[in-house]
């Protein structure tokens, strides 16, 4: 017999229309006749996710910034030495070392409102006893960071006043910050299971991996990507001013970006 589940707690299921009993074997008659028999549950790994932007932010060129603000600028470049696209890629490689001690660029911050949810479901009697379905949901704001590492391979091209950057590929910073003081769960237990809280611990150590997959994922760096766009273009454009070089227009393009997705 099933637990009688405690007053307020979960809700009767109604049986599922067009259900037809199906002929039981001698042996599966046997072994429902025992006490305690059930059937194995049926518990997916994470069905449901969703996420809300919070706030996108940029996230880089700080260090280039206070080096380039202190006053502590080397020699300035003989003005014969001009830009061209022989010597383009090789003066700004060299000048990073001067720019920013760090190996990784920091580029873009991104907070999101993460929703996730699991389920659990247990039938007795050959499926005739729906002993209802269990169901927990988590939600967390998670924050992303994206950087690209510095030591890759950049290329410069000078055409008609137009620099374009060829950046490295962005990378997300792992693992994600996870706001645990702003952590809500919510669990709904079905009219004849246990406690939810197994369920909800299993949700809860799932969350770490598929952050780390959800970081690196298409639809995040979409979001992220003009930010990021625009922090590369910042940290040549102090490169730039630190070179004394006039002003141009950069358009940055990453390694793995389909020259679609290249606004001009």
């Amino acid at each position: 017999m099933p637990e009688r589940p405690a007053r307020g707690c979960g809700r009767e299921l109604k049986q599922r229309p067009g259900f037809t009993r199906a002929p039981a074997s001698p042996s599966l008659t046997k072994a429902l006749a025992r006490p305690g028999f059930c059937f194995p549950r049926k518990e997916p790994p994470i069905e449901n996710h969703h996420l809300t932007p919070i706030l996108i932010t940029g996230g880089a060129t700080l260090t280039a910034l206070l080096l380039l603000r202190s006053g502590q600028k080397p020699a300035p470049i003989p003005p014969a030495k001009s830009f061209n696209d022989e010597n383009l890629t090789e003066r700004f490689i060299s000048a990073i070392p001067e720019l920013t001690q760090e190996l990784n660029l920091e580029l873009a911050t991104a907070t999101f409102n993460e929703t996730f949810s699991k389920q659990s479901d247990l039938t007795t009697c050959w499926g005739w006893i729906d002993l209802g379905t269990s169901i927990v949901q988590v939600q967390v704001p998670v924050t992303y960071r994206y950087h690209l590492c510095l030591r890759e391979q950049w290329q410069l091209e000078l055409n008609h006043g137009r620099l374009t950057v060829h950046a490295p590929v962005i990378t997300p910073s792992l693992p994600p910050a996870i706001h645990t003081d702003r952590l809500t769960t919510l669990a709904v237990r079905g009219w004849a299971r246990g406690s939810t809280s197994g369920l909800l611990a299993e949700l809860q150590q799932s969350i770490t991996p598929t952050l780390n997959q959800f970081a690196g994922d298409a639809r995040h760096l979409e979001l992220v990507r003009p930010q990021c766009r625009a922090s590369v273009a910042e940290f040549v454009r102090l490169w730039l001013e630190r070179e004394g070089q006039p002003h141009t227009q950069i358009t940055v393009r990453f390694t793995d970006e389909n020259p679609k997705q290249l606004k001009p």
